[in-house]
């Protein structure tokens, strides 16, 4: 049975290199979709490429509150964890966050020129306690009447793979706010994909083909597999893994996997 699913590259904007490899990628009809860092000083000028491949891919915000500097929040940005455990605490400024987000739509905005087509998070932030609930008050007040959808995390069949590969870091992501954000996008009734996957330890991306193999094993028809393809640059933690995904997203072996296990990359409600 054939398989509808997204194919998101995330972190557009962060820098030059990983911009450009999703662009190439946009062009040789790999990616179906992706997630724009607007945050970032390269964006508005990386966004210009962009603008003219809009109609042919999702893009969307991939709403930042951990990488570089904030837009118009007082305070720097936290680290993931610091961030995680203020959040788990409720000690998060609502009012600097709720402006934070919509600064960086703003952004998104000024880059492409219209509303985003979905939200995420860097760092899978927007599922977090407090963060989502901001998300999802600004999504009622900015695009009720657009219907863009928001990327979910959860994975019904998670507790079926124990063995796969970076388990333990599926975990953390799981018990983040997953079910929970997955049920508030119910409750207000707001699109999501329907299965989610793409995660795996960067330091063993050699290994990406067979990673991705089991993505397209796990994707129920209307899910989202996120990547990460990039060209190599500096001043990147995971530009090696960035590289071997562009290297894999690029060759016949992507294109053959997708064949076999009867996979269509398409953008959201674009089944065809």
């Amino acid at each position: 049975m054939v398989k509808y699913i997204t194919l998101c590259a995330d972190d557009y904007g962060q820098n030059p290199e990983i911009s450009q490899a999703i662009v190439d990628l946009i062009y040789k009809k790999v990616l179906t979709a992706s997630s724009c860092m607007t945050s970032s000083v390269h964006w508005l000028e990386q966004a210009k490429s962009l603008i003219i491949l809009k109609d042919q891919v999702d893009l969307g915000l991939h709403f930042n509150l951990t990488e570089g500097s904030p837009l118009v929040m007082s305070t720097q940005f936290y680290s993931l964890e610091k961030l995680m455990i203020h959040s788990f605490l409720h000690r998060l400024d609502k009012i600097a966050i709720e402006a934070e987000l919509n600064a960086q739509i703003d952004q998104f905005i000024a880059g492409i020129g219209q509303l985003p087509d979905f939200i995420d998070g860097h760092q899978h932030v927007h599922q977090l306690p407090v963060i989502r609930d901001i998300l999802i008050k600004v999504y009622n007040a900015r695009f009720r009447s657009s219907g863009i959808y928001i990327r979910s995390l959860l994975d019904f069949q998670f507790f079926s793979y124990v063995n796969a590969t970076a388990y333990f870091k599926k975990c953390i992501i799981q018990a983040s706010g997953c079910y929970a954000f997955k049920k508030l996008l119910m409750a207000h009734h707001i699109p999501h994909n329907t299965s989610f996957a793409g995660i795996y330890h960067f330091k063993n991306s050699i290994q990406y083909s067979q990673f991705f193999t089991q993505f397209l094993q796990q994707i129920t028809d209307g899910g989202l597999i996120m990547c990460h393809p990039g060209k190599m640059g500096k001043n990147d933690s995971i530009a090696k893994a960035r590289y071997d995904e562009y290297q894999f997203f690029s060759s016949d072996l992507f294109l053959k996997l997708n064949k076999q296990s009867e996979v269509i990359m398409t953008r959201f409600n674009h089944k065809k």
